[in-house]
């Protein structure tokens, strides 16, 4: 105590150099404890549910799906379960009071939420899978009904059916998909009976169609729970064996898919926080290398009286924890506002469902503990060593030695990391500038979309024919409108991956998608060969981009042609054009084989209509309502917005990386200059020799800024080698900008130096200032 009592006194003798530590401890801290957030939300954290470690998620090969056939086998034939539940996670609808709404929805089995240990927060669960009855978030609950304790009872629409809301879910329960949100929860029976067809697909065994949980009986193991899977599914009967049954307990997110795609910007972001706090660090100790050198003579006076090395070891480690407990504190504080930006990136997105829960929890409070108390032995132990090696004569007499040495070493070492974080921010940023201008093959200039859905009892197929050709000839008659035409799937969306097949031969891959009369002319992709689809076709007929023609047809015409659509029941259809390639997937992709079907063979459900017009979005929502109130529309936006939306996740990783490398950047030059003012302290008396003797005030002011660049052009130099060694790891990531791209390189070099002038500036004009008569007679 008398230690932490007598460390206490010497930071009040030296508020600034004891706040500029927290300080820097504090930013390093944070930004770790923020991203630990990240990885504890994705990867860590059990689900907010009842005894959460015997809840475990079933996986198969490389997906996180199972049949629905096997989920019934499964369930009927445990032992080492208390139940099993199944779940359909999806981007939905909920309607209500005339007012259509963008929603999460999870399709549910029975056994849920006794599975998983939800209790909700009003009401109750629905009692059977035919059950037309609902439970709704609290978040829905908060933004669509305005937490209205009377919402229990309340009639909603979720895409073609209608529920009552018998219950409200927790709070902190947000389904199983995160970090996707789900706004309602609905039975997976009456969801099935909704579309034609689906109830067909799902008792596809070859299928895998949903998420399946189960609870561990006491004392049985997910190893036990495996095995035992893996034994019933050598019982079933499959077309084609399939990979074998995962069982792992559920923590952070329980979808593989997105932990394993969450994984290398995670690394990444790891890498990066790491190396912050490493500069921190290193900025931390120099300050106590400074400030032992300005102690030498009161470390002298100790040893003299009979302090030994270990006693003066242990104070200043003392010194140097309390600062790491202040900047933990300060990490605290740092890590919430960094977080609350992370939050903030996330909800500016462009997926309302999208979010992600990063609170303090216990194991990010002990993370950060720990974090605290290793840079303690990381910035302390070496000066604490330095310091107390003291030469008591010497001390005694004067000043201690410079040992600028050490000091320009973990300079450079600050600079070459703080370049490495920028460089890699300057790859990312790049990345971002390649999508931004890259030509996603079809028009966006003056073009909005509107997201529509028709569906039973009001529509039937036919009459969703009829009501969207009226759409469209309200739409072409409305003032400021060129052009309007439609399809179920808008360029730039994510899909799975289809077949296409010249008959006879082997499928590859390639996507499809419907699409009405006009609709390449208004997108701006041309024809090359053939003719549009008409209104109504006779027979089966497709069109097929320039991509999947040449592969299927290399060197032969297209048209006239037959191809298989499909992979599991492929249909023949008759190739009437072949269109240029646009983009279906991202702006900075290769051209993929596509094949586009007319847009009468699927008519109904959600549909997508593009509008070539200088009017506003309010204008084409009115025209489409005036045709049919009972058609539900969602959003009219613009085209462009849809592009930028497809490369949100480069955006959201350049903001986050640009932010963090602005902030090693700035943690790196304030090193610099206070280790260049620093040196022009201790050498006043050699500045004022200089300038007695005939120096100038430029010659000095050029001696300190020369010594100051120096170091960071030898930092900037190791820097950009390690950079372009460590680039080669992010190729991956990087989407067609090279590793090694020299517009960043040398934009990063030309930062740095230009921060390191700055940095430096003040300290030469001060050592140009100095007056030798003052200094000399100080001396």
């Amino acid at each position: 105590m008398r230690d932490v009592a007598f460390a206490l006194r010497q930071f009040a003798r030296a508020p600034s150099v004891a706040l500029l530590a927290i300080l820097c401890l504090g930013m390093g801290l944070g930004v770790n404890a923020s991203i630990f957030s990240v990885l504890n939300a994705l990867f860590l954290r059990p689900l907010p549910v009842a005894d959460p470690l015997k809840l475990v998620v079933f996986s198969r090969g490389n997906g996180p799906l199972i049949s629905y056939p096997d989920f019934r086998d499964f369930r009927e034939r445990t032992t080492t379960l208390e139940g099993t539940a199944a779940a359909l996670p999806e981007e939905s609808s909920l309607d209500f009071d005339g007012v259509a709404h963008n929603a999460g929805a999870e399709a549910v089995s029975i056994e849920y939420p006794k599975v998983l240990g939800v209790r909700p927060a009003l009401g109750r669960w629905f009692a059977s899978e035919d059950e037309e009855a609902c439970v709704i978030s609290y978040r829905a609950w908060v933004r669509f009904f305005d937490s209205d304790p009377a919402v229990l009872g309340k009639r909603v629409r979720s895409e073609t059916q209608f529920y009552t809301i018998v219950g409200v879910a927790p709070k902190e329960f947000e389904g199983t998909y995160l970090p996707m949100s789900m706004d309602l929860w609905v039975p997976l029976k009456r969801w099935m009976a909704q579309y034609k067809g689906v109830g067909e697909r799902m008792e596809d065994r070859g299928r895998p169609s949903v998420f399946i949980f189960g609870r561990m009986k006491q004392g049985v193991t997910p190893g036990q729970v495996a095995a035992e899977m893996n034994a019933i599914a050598a019982q079933l009967p499959y077309d084609v064996k399939p990979a074998r049954v995962v069982v792992e307990q559920v923590r952070g997110v329980p979808g593989s898919n997105t932990r394993r795609n969450a994984a290398p910007i995670a690394a990444v972001l790891m890498g990066v926080v790491g190396a912050i706090l490493l500069i921190a660090c290193v900025n931390v100790g120099n300050l106590l290398l400074a400030r032992g050198a300005a102690r030498h003579r009161e470390l002298a006076v100790r040893i003299a009286v009979g302090a030994g090395r270990t006693r003066l070891i242990r104070q200043l480690l003392t010194e140097s924890l309390l600062l790491a407990v202040a900047g933990g504190l300060a990490g605290l504080l740092m890590g919430y506002w960094t977080n609350r930006f992370l939050e903030y990136l996330l909800a500016s997105g462009p997926f309302e469902s999208i979010s992600l829960a990063l609170s303090a929890d216990a194991r990010v409070l002990t993370f950060i503990s720990l974090l605290a108390l290793g840079t303690t032995l990381l910035f302390g132990l070496a000066p604490a060593w330095k310091s107390s090696a003291v030469d008591v004569l010497a001390g005694l007499k004067g000043p201690a030695p410079r040992g600028f040495r050490m000091r320009r070493v973990s300079l450079i070492a600050q600079v070459a990391l703080s370049l490495v974080l920028l460089l890699t921010a300057g790859l990312f940023l790049r990345v971002l500038g390649e999508f931004h201008s890259a030509d996603p093959g079809f028009a966006v200039r003056n073009r909005l979309y509107a997201t529509t859905y028709v569906s039973a009892p009001e529509f039937t197929p036919e009459s969703a024919k009829v009501f969207y050709a009226a759409v469209l000839d309200e739409l072409r008659a409305t003032p400021g409108v060129a052009s309007a035409a439609i399809t179920n799937v808008l360029p730039l969306t994510p899909m799975a991956p289809g077949c296409a097949a010249e008959p006879g031969h082997d499928a590859i891959t390639a996507s499809s998608s419907g699409i009405g009369t006009g609709f390449l002319e208004t997108m701006r992709t041309p024809l090359l060969t053939g003719r549009d689809f008409r209104a109504d076709e006779p027979q089966p007929v497709a069109i097929v981009n320039q991509s999947l023609a040449k592969m299927l047809w290399p060197g032969q015409s297209a048209i006239g042609k037959r191809v298989e659509i499909g992979c599991r029941k492929p249909q023949t259809a008759e190739v009437v054009g072949v269109a240029t390639d646009l983009r279906f997937v991202s702006v900075g992709e290769p051209a993929r084989p596509h094949v586009y079907v007319p847009f009468a063979r699927n008519s109904d459900g959600a549909q997508n209509i593009i509008v070539e017009t200088t009017a506003d979005p309010e204008t084409i929502r009115k025209a489409i309502a005036s045709v049919n109130a009972a058609a539900r529309v969602y959003q009219v936006q613009t085209l462009d917005s849809w592009v930028d939306r497809s490369y949100w996740q480069v955006r959201f990783e350049v903001d986050v990386l640009g932010a963090f490398a602005v902030l090693a950047l700035l943690l790196a030059a304030v090193g610099l200059y206070g280790m260049i003012s620093y040196h022009v302290t201790l050498r006043r008396r050699e500045i004022g020799i200089r300038m007695a003797v005939g120096a100038r005030a430029a010659d000095v002011f050029r001696l300190i800024l020369r010594q100051g660049l120096s170091t960071t052009l030898i930092g900037v130099c190791i820097g950009l080698a390690l950079s372009a060694v460590l680039a080669r790891f992010m190729t991956k990531l990087l989407y067609g900008v090279s590793p090694a791209d020299p517009l960043t390189y040398a934009s990063v070099a030309a930062v740095w130096l230009t921060v390191a002038a700055a940095a430096c500036y003040l300290p030469a004009r001060r050592a140009a200032c100095v007056d030798p008569t003052e200094c000399l007679r100080d001396e």
